[in-house]
């Protein structure tokens, strides 16, 4: 039933984010293979502020920190001891591009289920963007994380 599982989580150590828990839950209950989205915050920058050559991005590796490509391989490392078939992929984004790249991967796989990590609660508007564009699959947006 849910064989292609597309998360986009926040699975940066500090995170209250319990997610990467819920995701070996929900993986292992399903039997699913995980595709792990992590969104690094791209930089809008100025190329040539004098010639007017406008904004750009900076490509991939050349705007991501090196500690955020190993937040993916952590949390690529405990789903896959908790036996749990996972692909990591660490994209670089705005804000205002991760609503698009969720259902852009999610058509790409194609993925059976969206699950959308708590951070998406916080104020951001991604998961109603997400929702309102009606996607192909189902979306579940996992809770906050509960009081110890």
């Amino acid at each position: 039933m849910y064989e292609r599982i597309l998360v986009a989580i926040d699975a940066a150590p500090d995170s209250p984010d319990d997610s990467l828990q819920r995701t070996i839950q929900f993986a292992k209950m399903t039997g699913g293979t995980v595709h792990l989205l992590h969104f690094a915050r791209g930089h809008v920058v100025a190329y040539d502020i004098n010639a007017g050559a406008g904004l750009g991005v900076l490509e991939g590796e050349d705007d991501v920190p090196t500690d955020e490509q190993r937040v993916v391989q952590d949390a690529v490392d405990l789903l896959a001891a908790a036996g749990v078939a996972v692909h990591g992929e660490l994209v670089n984004a705005t804000e205002h591009d991760i609503p698009d790249i969720i259902l852009q991967r999610a058509h790409e796989l194609p993925a059976d289920i969206i699950v959308l990590g708590y951070q998406y609660h916080r104020g951001s508007t991604v998961a109603e963007q997400v929702i309102r564009r009606h996607p192909e699959c189902s979306v579940l947006l996992a809770r906050p994380p509960q009081p110890a």
